[in-house]
């Protein structure tokens, strides 16, 4: 394919440059407008025609539907993003938009300002955290799993309809999978989930089979694409 690979190549030489403009979990990120702007129309200069559109799949599965077209070759790539259903339209519409913003940036490479691509930023976090019952060293020793508790963070709830925690099955899955997108160290890979959940992450324990699953789909989409490149 080298149409559209020599298109990508061409715009990941010059890539756009995406601010964190909107505040989420613990986080800011490029908002969907921004990215339209900055990455589509750099996309259109190259010949290339980026669609998407939320439709049901095979077994009733919501997904994302999406392509890459070059116009000049007719070489495209494409996939489908799995989406999760609700009953509420205000919830699945904010699932369609994260899913229509990371889906673009992962086929084309692109990353927001200050990206937490190694996770760095994480490991700074988590660092952080260690550090504060350290302060407390000096106590007597019956005291300070007393402090430690209190600095811990609660874990976040679960969310609606979760049927449990991860499973084993996951948790070998999900550490293989981000071995295979180069996010092996456990820092850079409990970074990743944090960016992919929105959400700061410190273990997998912490995560819902749901959540597990929307990880593992994410990092096939994200082998597949580089198994492609």
């Amino acid at each position: 394919m080298t149409g559209i690979i020599s298109a990508l190549a061409e715009f990941q030489a010059k890539p756009p440059t995406l601010t964190k403009n909107k505040a989420g979990h613990q986080s800011k990120y490029a908002d969907l407008a921004q990215v339209n702007e900055q990455v589509l129309a750099r996309l259109n200069e190259l010949g290339i025609v980026y669609t998407c559109a939320p439709t049901l799949a095979d077994e009733n599965k919501f997904v994302l539907a999406y392509e890459l077209v070059h116009v000049t070759s007719g070489e495209k790539l494409a996939g489908r993003y799995p989406l999760k259903l609700s009953e509420n339209p205000q919830q699945m519409g904010s699932a369609i938009t994260y899913a229509r913003r990371y889906v673009l940036l992962s086929l084309t490479g692109v990353a927001a300002e200050d990206e937490d691509d190694d996770g760095q930023a994480a490991s700074g976090r988590r660092t952080a955290q260690r550090a504060m019952p350290s302060r407390q060293s000096a106590a007597p020793a019956r005291e300070r799993p007393t402090a430690q508790r209190a600095q811990r963070p609660a874990p976040p709830p679960l969310p609606d309809g979760d049927a449990g925690g991860i499973t084993p099955k996951q948790q070998n899955l999900l550490h293989l999978l981000l071995g295979k997108v180069g996010k092996a160290n456990r820092e850079a890979g409990l970074g990743h989930i944090s960016d992919v959940l929105e959400r700061e992450i410190t273990s997998t324990k912490e995560l819902s089979r749901d959540d597990a699953r929307r990880v593992i789909d994410h990092l096939q989409a994200v082998a597949d694409q580089q198994g492609r490149q």
